[in-house]
Formats: C-alpha cells, structure tokens, sequence
C-alpha cells in the first residue's frame, strides 16, 4: 500500500457518506425526538449538538486525510483507516439506536463498544505519531461527557 492519490477527497468522500448514513439513519424526527427527553442539567441544544457534529466530522476528515498520506507502517496505517471508518459507521448506528428505535438503554450501551474502538484508535494513532493525536484526545474527552450525557437521558426518562 502506497499513499492515496487525492487522499482530500477520498476523506471527503468518506466522511460525506458517513453523514449522510447518519441523517438517514437518525430519520427526519430528530428535532421532536431531542424535545420530547428530559435532559440532564448539561444537555446541548439543537444548535449546539450541529455544531458538535460538525466539529467531530471536521476532525474525521482531516484524520483521515492524514492517514490517507502516510507512508504505511506495516499494518498501523490500515489499521488506524479501518479503525476510523468503523468509528464513522459506529456513530451512524448509534444514531439509529437513539432515534429511530428510540432505544435509550441500548444508546447508552452501545457507548462500550465504540469507545474501545475509540481508545483502541487513540493507541494506533499514538504509535504512529500522528500529529491529529492531540486533537483526537479532545474528541475522548468529549466521548466521557457524551457517555455520562447518555446515561443521565436513559435514567431520566426511563422513570
């Protein structure tokens, strides 16, 4: 495997199909749904959860984008690539858990399996020295406030 060509816009290419199996898969309820819970004291708005999402496909591009670069490291690299891609399809899952199936318990513990693939992500992008690695932290730290965020929503609403 030598590095991508066009690797912009393979990771474009990627991360709008992820977005749009998200939007598919959340179903056009979104807005109603996000109303109709009871929310923890620290539940974003509408507004805020769009800017998040932006944010977290912003970051997914320019990981992917940088992965796509690289000269592999035997299997680092196509690790990290698989790994990220399964994170993308993850997160668009999740969507369809909380949204269509309307699921909360199962929301909340579908966080276990992707944050081991969020953390084992961290460790491969961490030996491959990965400059995004820093930025990528930020995302874990927000994947703990989302964890938490969900919880809270099952236990509130499941009274």
């Amino acid at each position: 495997m030598i590095p991508v060509p066009q690797p912009s816009l393979w990771a474009l290419a990627i991360c709008l199909a992820a977005a749009i199996a998200e939007g598919v898969l959340s179903g056009t309820e979104v807005k109603a749904r996000i109303a109709e819970l009871r929310n923890p004291g620290l539940g974003p708005s509408v507004g805020v959860w769009v800017l998040i999402g932006a944010a977290y496909y912003v970051l997914f591009f320019f990981l992917l984008r940088s992965l796509l670069t690289l000269q592999p490291t035997i299997y680092w690299t196509v690790a990290a690539i698989a790994l990220t891609t399964l994170l993308l399809i993850l997160n668009a899952s999740w969507n369809w858990v909380f949204f269509r199936k309307k699921n909360l318990r199962w929301s909340f513990l579908f966080f276990v399996p992707y944050l081991a693939v969020a953390l084992v992500l961290a460790i491969v992008l961490r030996r491959l020295g990965n400059p995004l690695l820093v930025w990528y932290l930020l995302y874990l730290a927000y994947l703990a406030w989302a964890t938490w965020w969900s919880y809270r929503v099952w236990r509130l609403n499941s009274m």
